[in-house]
């Protein structure tokens, strides 16, 4: 798995703060890589697979990106994003406006 300092090459690169830049990420873009990023495939998602997934968005501040994103999507609070919890993460990362190049 690729670090936030790192480029996963599987990860297409997003572009931000450049309103002509890009394409405007999909819901099924945005699937996939949190699908991705659950690196040991339980269906949940914890904080440092949030991270990365959201370091592979092009966020500049991945750890606070998915400290915000649990505390939005994370309803029954157990400081993981499950199956219930994942339309909610899907929806708040859609509201961000990533961008692929």
């Amino acid at each position: 798995m690729a670090s936030s300092k790192s480029v996963d090459k599987a990860c297409p690169r997003a572009v931000r703060n450049d309103k002509h830049a890009g394409m405007a990420a999909t819901e099924d873009q945005v699937k996939g890589i949190f699908n991705r990023y659950d690196t040991n495939k339980d269906g949940f998602l914890r904080k440092q697979e949030l991270k990365h997934a959201f370091a592979c968005l092009g966020s500049r501040m991945p750890r606070l990106r998915a400290l915000l994103a649990l505390h939005h999507a994370d309803v029954n609070g157990d400081g993981y994003i499950d199956q219930s919890e994942f339309n909610n993460l899907v929806t708040y990362t859609l509201k961000r406006g990533y961008k692929f190049k």
